[in-house]
């Protein structure tokens, strides 16, 4: 919404704020001071909410708008602490309450989710690819400013975070112009079609080659390409064609490009090569353990139990560690086939289910990414993104001034001023 008139704020306030609104103006209206808060870990990202709240609060109300900030933007806040303590008149700030919540949760709880995640991979970069888990702009602009503010976070404590965003729309929250990303699964499916229509064997021939051909043709001055390998499941066999071609002779390396990988092996099955045992030899390799429980307790180092989501160790080994899918060992396994080949060069972005916890175990792990792609900073349950604004004071008027009551419901004690 960009237009603030009256008629705008009041077809989206609920209306029982609406009315509480009529009954103030028809009784006298009260001074008072919101405390806005969440019931989870945040990181404040609320410019644009306190700008929204700014250029929304009428300008001729008689009772000035006043924001506290509680929380410089990028701090980490815990739990119930409050953010902001907004002050104003009763009347005009009722209706405005629940669109001012819709501007909180969701951009701090994934700014929330971000820094966690450039945490605990100081090392790889991240895109930011929620854009097609969103349900439209408002949504994916809340969730990436997010992301880019608790990125700056992670970036003053070492990491490398957020390098950017996959549309055009968000890129400037990122700090750069356009999107980022070079091929979905849709290009590479193009490119098989085309070779079917010319007689050729996808089976002989790589399609994913032909599309890594393809998009170099098409734009040839990019700096770096990165290649989606998972289509046909040959992960690693396409993987290598396109090395041979990119690093043979009159290939884009010999212009000075750089090529990278995408893993995005789906749920269903394991990425070439592997299968359990062979994920569970991979790894027991990589992490110097004999069994896979003691993989399992290194990978889970310094997790609580809130952090594991309601998952079990085993429903997690399954899952990141030696299961199917782009798991710590696919990457691991991958890792080592392109550097056995030659091609210590070729960097690798993995994306699929990259969350906060699956990025911790992959850190746990020091598992060879050095991108990952993800929306997962997105919040998993929309009840922890839920924002709450409660009325910690009431001034009503009295003679020249003005008479304060410090007034909580029961239950929200902790919130009151003084």
């Amino acid at each position: 919404m960009t237009d603030f008139d009256p008629d705008a704020v009041s077809a989206r306030a609920d209306t029982y704020f609406k009315k509480t609104a009529a009954i103030v103006a028809a009784n006298g209206d009260a001074r008072v001071t919101y405390a806005v808060f969440l019931r989870s870990d945040a990181v404040a990202a609320l410019d644009p909410a306190v700008a929204f709240l700014e250029a929304a609060y009428p300008a001729d109300a008689a009772i000035p708008l006043v924001v506290e900030r509680l929380a410089a933007e990028g701090a980490v806040a815990p739990s119930g602490k409050p953010l902001l303590h907004v002050t104003g008149s009763l009347a005009a700030l009722a209706p405005l309450e629940t669109l001012l919540l819709q501007r909180v949760g969701f951009p701090c709880v994934s700014a929330f989710n971000a820094f966690a995640m450039c945490r605990a991979l100081p090392a790889s970069a991240f895109l930011a690819m929620e854009a097609r888990h969103t349900t439209g702009d408002d949504m994916h602009l809340a969730a990436s400013y997010g992301a880019s503010v608790g990125s700056r976070t992670a970036r003053l404590m070492g990491a490398t975070g957020f390098v950017g965003t996959s549309t055009d729309l968000a890129a400037p929250l990122f700090g750069t112009e356009r999107g980022l990303g070079t091929m979905p699964h849709a290009l590479i499916g193009y490119a098989k079609a085309r070779m079917l229509r010319d007689g050729r064997d996808p089976a002989v021939e790589s399609a994913t080659l032909e599309a890594a051909k393809l998009y170099a043709a098409r734009f040839p001055d990019e700096d770096s390409y990165t290649v989606l390998v998972d289509y046909d499941g040959r992960e690693v066999s396409d993987a290598l064609a396109v090395c041979r071609w990119f690093y043979g002779p009159g290939g884009p390396a010999a212009a000075g490009r750089t090529l990278a990988f995408r893993l995005d092996t789906h749920g269903g099955r394991h990425l070439e090569g592997l299968d359990w045992d062979e994920s569970v030899r991979t790894l027991l390799t990589w992490t110097h353990r004999a069994t896979p429980g003691e993989a399992a307790k290194l990978a889970l180092a310094g997790l609580d139990l809130e952090e594991l989501d309601g998952l079990s160790s085993d429903e997690i080994r399954d899952k990141i560690l030696f299961g199917t899918g782009v798991t710590a060992a696919a990457v691991i396994f991958f890792r080592k086939a392109l550097d056995d080949a030659g091609f210590t060069a070729a960097r690798i972005v993995a994306s699929s289910g990259f969350d906060t916890l699956k990025c911790r175990v992959f850190g746990n792990l020091a598992a060879p990414v050095d991108v990952v792609g993800t929306g997962s900073f997105l919040p998993s349950k929309l009840s922890r993104a839920y924002a709450t604004a409660d009325i910690v004071r009431y001034e009503l008027p009295k003679g020249d001034g003005w008479r304060a009551f410090d007034l909580v419901k029961v239950g929200r004690e902790h919130l009151r001023l003084g």
